[in-house]
């Protein structure tokens, strides 16, 4: 696995004028273009000789500075994976208020303080034609697949959900579509797991507030816990949605059924000394 790090660094034109000066050609690229106004951007494989050098002058000066992660990996180390966390395609990306309830899915409340206390109560409802050709995406929290896809987790007896009704929020004859339920939820993840907090937790039974900056790591002993369909308990990254996990036996069935998802990488389990 190759780590790579975008950091959007701020500080005075001197500071950064000194950093550019040590690291120049210890990273892979800097783009000073924005020096002017305070701005550098320092893109690079992790493993650099400058990266290291690079966060050691950070925190010597306190500059504030932004840090994306994006990691590569190769087809051997994808093969040789057994769970996958997986990035599922999100339609209402760009409107975010057109959530379950927008369309007219009924909740419960059961505790005003948090959003993770609602309890769905009534068949969920959604804008069918938000599926185009898709046959898995999700309404944060929920995942919504087509008659195809769940035939297809059914006749290779994938485990860990179950299926409840879904329509369209307008009644049009759109094709039957399914709200996918997960039901087997992981345990806490790993410490090793680099998670930056930007909030508290919502209530006392929600651990959220935080985005994921590294893979998803868990135990070894956590292994015999996990099924073809999971999901981790925390709730991560800008949906406080908890994150789909699934195993290679479901990778290579939706593979084969052309069952497309944005992405998968693999999940890290840690073997305790």
């Amino acid at each position: 696995m190759q780590r790579n790090a975008q950091l959007d660094i701020r500080g005075t034109v001197s500071d950064l004028n000194d950093i550019i000066e040590k690291i120049n050609g210890k990273v892979d690229e800097i783009s000073s273009r924005t020096i002017a106004y305070g701005l550098i951007t320092v893109k690079t494989n992790e493993a650099r000789e400058g990266y290291q050098e690079l966060l050691k002058m950070l925190e010597e000066r306190n500059l504030e500075y932004t840090f994306a992660e994006g990691r590569k990996y190769t087809k051997k180390e994808m093969d040789s994976s057994y769970f996958f966390h997986v990035n599922v395609p999100f339609p209402w990306e760009h409107e975010p208020l057109k959530n379950a309830a927008y369309y007219g899915t009924v909740y419960e409340t059961l505790e005003v303080d948090c959003e993770c206390q609602l309890q769905q109560i009534s068949e969920l409802r959604l804008d069918v034609k938000k599926m185009k050709k898709s046959h898995l995406i999700t309404i944060y929290p929920q995942l919504i697949v087509t008659e195809h896809a769940k035939n297809i987790i059914i006749q290779n007896e994938l485990t860990g959900c179950e299926f409840l009704p879904a329509n369209d929020y307008k009644e049009r004859e759109l094709g039957q579509v399914f709200e996918m339920r997960v039901i087997n939820i992981l345990p806490l993840l790993s410490e090793r797991t680099r998670l930056e907090k930007v909030k508290l937790k919502h209530c006392s039974r929600c651990i959220a507030g935080a985005v994921l900056r590294s893979e998803l790591i868990y135990e070894k002993a956590d292994l015999k816990l996990v099924l073809d369909f999971n999901l981790t308990t925390e709730r991560l990254n800008a949906y406080d949605a908890r994150q789909l996990v699934v195993s290679k036996k479901v990778r290579d069935v939706f593979n084969e059924n052309k069952i497309k998802v944005y992405g998968y990488e693999p999940v890290a389990f840690h073997e305790t000394c």
